[in-house]
């Protein structure tokens, strides 16, 4: 099977992904934009987001780089590559401010270990998927995306939801039960 082949039935794949992974971004957005005094006041809650942001930003990015018409899988591989070097280089400055504020955390030191730790190992399997595609096994390169790609997926989601949760929660206790109505709802 050429490289075109290859890449070509794995299209369907990566154009849902992509487009989940632009559907998920602008929802994080939306529902961290609706309490940002937190997100921006709290180190580790502000270092998760951005890592969710990243493992989104990721996925697209992976997509894009399969469904680009590069032509070859030495461009593909250099693509890849490349992804996973910035990714990993740009979840450093995030995890130091997540982890040093220990005293101050809303979200467990436990908890941003395992999502910090799962990203940074996903994009090592993109940098690695991208030597696979360098030394010309595609097949085994596009399969093995497939598993980055899922656990990307599910460790963003998962972060998001503790986002929403964790941001929800201070705002809530930051506000106080004296001015929400029984719903929770601020009057």
């Amino acid at each position: 099977m050429t490289y075109g082949d290859a890449v070509q039935s794995w299209r369907d794949f990566y154009v849902t992904t992509g487009a989940a992974a632009a559907t998920l971004v602008g929802l994080l957005f939306v529902g961290l934009s609706l309490h940002i005094r937190v997100v921006v006041s709290q180190a580790d809650v502000k270092s998760l987001a951005r890592i969710t942001l990243a493992d989104f930003f990721v996925i697209l990015l992976v997509a894009l780089v399969i469904l680009a018409p590069l032509g070859d899988a030495g461009a593909t591989a250099a693509w890849l590559i490349a992804v996973a070097a910035v990714s990993a280089a740009l979840v450093v400055r995030p995890a130091a401010e997540g982890f040093r504020r220990s005293r101050t955390q809303t979200i467990g030191l436990r908890v941003l270990l395992w999502r910090f730790g799962l990203s940074t190992v996903c994009y090592l399997g993109v940098g690695t998927m991208g030597v696979l595609f360098r030394v010309g096994d595609v097949n085994e390169a596009l399969s093995g995306l497939l598993s980055v790609v899922v656990l990307l997926l599910v460790v963003a989601v998962r972060n998001t939801w503790d986002l929403l949760v964790t941001v929800a929660d201070r705002t809530d206790k930051a506000v106080g039960p004296d001015k929400q109505d029984g719903s929770g709802v601020v009057k």
